[in-house]
């Protein structure tokens, strides 16, 4: 296994030519995003362990490929999701996790690094950009997301409904920047904003037809973000945003 998981065109190779049968050399190429180098060493690394055969310029898996492919790659697989998950089961409060995680294998999950560190708030503005109807739990908020939402709500007629945290409130009321742009969101009569009885732990945004979730760290930078079209994550949403609406109180700025 640590043979397929050093390498993900390794993975690919072998289940193209798993669905194909067989390839030509330069098929292969075509088909791959990578250098012919790349390509051209992966597929004599498969050859070598015997998972397909090289005859000339065409490639063929060989029956332990198909073994390999049927029920070793699903595992892979998984290791994979596993890895790419982990960033945001590290900072999602556990005891929240309601719904089986295995739901969000499909799911794209965006996180932050050095040099891009701000790609889980700009996934979430672009879905902000795109969508006709957004209800949120917000635990921070950035000017850049705020001026999204008053421009979607004052100009395009846009669905908004937001469940803030209490200190989050305070920080709309008090800083400047903010209660210019939350006071012409309140006065929209298609705008509902709420204040949250408690603490609100991550972000949860509900759009047309996905969900999102956002993490961030102790202090308060975020780290990923989940998302998903998933019917059960879908469901688990509806729940936890219910649930935070019916004890919530109208925002006043």
């Amino acid at each position: 296994m640590y043979f397929l998981t050093q390498s993900p065109v390794r993975v690919r190779l072998l289940e193209k030519l798993y669905d194909e049968g067989d390839a030509q050399k330069y098929e292969l190429r075509e088909a791959f995003d990578t250098s012919r180098v790349t390509v051209r060493r992966n597929l004599n690394a498969l050859e070598d362990r015997d998972l397909i055969t090289i005859s000339g310029r065409t490639c063929e898996i060989s029956p332990l490929g198909d073994v390999v492919v049927e029920d070793v790659l699903p595992a892979v697989n998984r290791v994979h999701f596993v890895e790419r998950l982990r960033p945001f089961v590290r900072w999602f409060p556990v005891d929240d996790l309601t719904f089986d995680i295995r739901a969000l294998e499909d799911s794209t999950i965006v996180t932050a690094n050095e040099s891009d560190p701000y790609a889980p708030v700009n996934r979430h503005i672009e879905a902000m950009e795109n969508a006709d109807r957004f209800r949120c739990l917000l635990p921070a908020v950035g000017l850049p997301a705020m001026n999204v939402a008053r421009d979607r709500v004052v100009e395009d007629g846009w669905q908004y409904e937001c469940i803030y945290t209490p200190g989050l409130a305070s920080t709309l009321r008090n800083q400047p920047e903010y209660a210019e742009l939350v006071d012409e969101l309140s006065e929209a009569p298609n705008c509902d904003l709420f204040i949250a009885e408690d603490r609100i732990r991550y972000y949860l945004g509900l759009f047309d037809h996905r969900v999102q979730i956002g993490v961030e760290d102790d202090n308060g930078v975020p780290k990923a973000l989940v998302d998903t079209d998933a019917a059960e994550v879908r469901e688990w949403a509806e729940q936890t945003y219910d649930h935070y609406l019916e004890q919530a109180e109208p925002f006043i700025p």
